[in-house]
């Protein structure tokens, strides 16, 4: 062996570069240890959190984590390791997507607050709106925004539930508004007007601006004193509603005031506690209806009191009646003793007058005369006999009546008259039921009309006289035309008056178209006359049926003068 060579190479360098390599990447390895630890501990914390939590990771946002509770926002979606355009594809019409990347970019959170988006289900279910209240933050590594954390809440009960409130108010707010009656809220013990619909600031001659978020008694000042503070207070003490009907209130019009009259109703409004708060008032303007209410109250006292003085006037007049028939009683009675010895005396001075004096021109006829005289006024009295019966004959005995049959017994008994007139006299009564009315008192108003036909009939044509009979609606009416003299229309209204007549050529007591008038109407019927002077005149004696003929439909009748 000659010797040995040495070569040697400096490495310390390098030992300790790779020992601090090691180092540093066994710190590196720990701190990644503890991060994931850390993470590990901070998944489990959010795993079990009430908030939604995700986080992201990278510009495309793919999923890395999702918790529970963010899970169950999508149930029937796959998020982990999907991008939130390919699990969530419904965030780029709602906004999401694009607020994600600005936060990713800038690095500035963004904090949504009931952010609605729709949701479409997998299965085809109808597209399902949501709401999320959320934050999207980004997070950093190595001074480098590595992806964003969510941190959100369903809010989709709590903000649908608002929308119903507020639809459920909207809703009562229009029913206010178009109530058909007032109604308004007060709050407080000043009655601070809350709501106050357009009928009550109608009522209340205002308009909502002007009441509303003002004390009752500044809104309307004029109440002052009229006792509905005191009311209103009752009601916050009491909790009781009160009820009023007709309760009057002066309240201001303009420049003048005004008592309205108002049926109302205050009731507590409490809160969640049970404690009155406030008190509402529903109300309606019965104005009108108390004021007719006082005039008809007016108008029965008045009719009380012309009942009263009416009542008085039938008695005096059932008096007078009576006095009036006493005295033609009396009178009728009376008179005729002296009116039959005034005619015994007449006819024993023309028997006793010598036969010379008799025949003179001048005594003969004024004994004539004077006889004549008295057969009239004893015509008279038995007409006021007459009628001194019929005014006591209110209820006179009906019978059934063939109306034919009593025409024909008035024909007979006027057969002379007729004859000696040359009159045609027709009858169309035959086809008529029998009439309930008293025989007598039908067979004197016939004979009655029908010897007037006669009696006043026009001297320069033939006489003709026509008895019809037609049914109508609840009566039988009897007609009698002629062709007479006739009437003058203004003449007409006095026609049925005792002692009134208007042809003085022929004789009469003017009695009889009074008798018949009063038969009729004290049965229930009534006459009309139709009358045209020199042309002729029709009755119309329109007599009550006890019943009306079922469904029997009546025509109109037009008057015709006979020719």
């Amino acid at each position: 062996m000659e010797g040995v060579m040495s070569f040697a190479v400096d490495v310390t360098d390098r030992v300790r570069a790779r020992q601090q390599a090691e180092a540093l990447q066994a710190g590196m390895l720990a701190a990644a240890q503890r991060q994931a630890q850390e993470r590990e501990a901070m998944f489990r914390i959010l795993a079990e959190t009430p908030a939604a939590v995700a986080v992201l990771r990278g510009p495309e946002h793919r999923f890395e984590y999702v918790n529970t509770a963010y899970q169950q926002l999508f149930p029937e979606r796959q998020l982990t390791g999907k991008s939130v355009a390919e699990a969530l594809p419904e965030t780029r019409e709602a906004g999401f997507l694009a607020e994600l990347d600005r936060v990713y970019q800038t690095g500035e959170t963004f904090f949504g607050l009931e952010l609605p988006m729709r949701l479409q289900a997998e299965d085809g279910r109808p597209v399902q709106q949501v709401y999320y209240t959320f934050t999207y933050q980004a997070y950093r590594e190595n001074d480098q925004i590595a992806g964003i954390s969510i941190f959100a809440f369903d809010v989709t009960d709590q903000v649908q539930a608002r929308q119903q409130r507020a639809l459920q108010e909207q809703q009562l707010q229009e029913f206010f508004e178009q109530a058909p009656v007032a109604i308004a809220l007060f709050r407080g013990p000043e009655y601070i007007v809350e709501v106050a619909n357009p009928r009550v600031a109608q009522l209340w001659g205002r308009t909502p601006a002007e009441v509303l978020g003002r004390p009752l008694l500044e809104a309307l000042p004029e109440v002052r004193g009229q006792g509905f503070q005191e009311l209103l207070d009752g009601v916050r003490s009491s909790g009781e509603a009160f009820v009023a009907e007709g309760i009057g209130a002066q309240l201001r019009r303009g420049d003048t005031y005004e008592t309205v009259y108002m049926n109302f109703v205050y009731q507590p409004l409490r809160d969640a506690d049970g404690t009155v708060t406030g008190v509402g008032a529903v109300a309606t303007d019965v104005t009108a209806q108390v004021q007719d209410r006082k005039r008809v109250q007016q108008l029965n006292e008045q009719l009380q009191a012309a009942n009263h003085e009416l009542s008085n006037s039938n008695h005096q007049l059932t008096r007078t009646n009576v006095d009036l028939d006493n005295f033609i009683y009396t009178a009728s009675h009376d008179l005729k003793a002296p009116i039959s010895n005034i005619e015994g005396l007449l006819y024993l001075l023309q028997e006793e007058l010598p036969a010379t004096v008799a025949q003179d021109p001048e005594i003969g006829p004024t004994l004539a005369r004077m006889l004549e005289a008295v057969e009239r006024f004893k015509r008279t009295i038995d007409h006021l006999t007459e009628v001194s019966k019929l005014q006591k004959e209110h209820a006179p005995a009906n019978t059934l009546v063939n109306l034919a049959d009593v025409v024909e017994d008035v024909r007979q008994d006027l057969q002379p008259q007729l004859e000696a007139a040359s009159a045609k006299f027709t009858v169309d009564v035959l086809a008529l039921p029998p009439i309930h009315f008293s025989e007598k008192n039908l067979r004197s108003i016939v004979y009655n009309l029908v010897s007037n036909a006669v009696k006043y009939r026009h001297p320069d044509r033939t006489p003709h006289v026509d008895v019809r009979a037609h049914v109508r609606e609840g009566h039988t009416v009897l007609e009698v035309h002629d062709n007479g003299l006739g009437l003058d229309e203004k003449h007409l209204p006095r026609l049925f008056t005792m002692f009134q007549r208007f042809h003085d050529h022929v004789e009469g007591t003017g009695i009889g178209l009074y008798m018949i008038n009063r038969m009729v109407e004290n049965a229930g019927g009534r006459i009309e006359v139709h009358s045209q002077l020199g042309a002729g005149t029709t009755f119309f004696v329109f007599l009550p049926h006890a019943t009306n003929p079922a469904g029997h439909q009546f025509p109109a009748y037009i008057p015709s003068f006979p020719s």
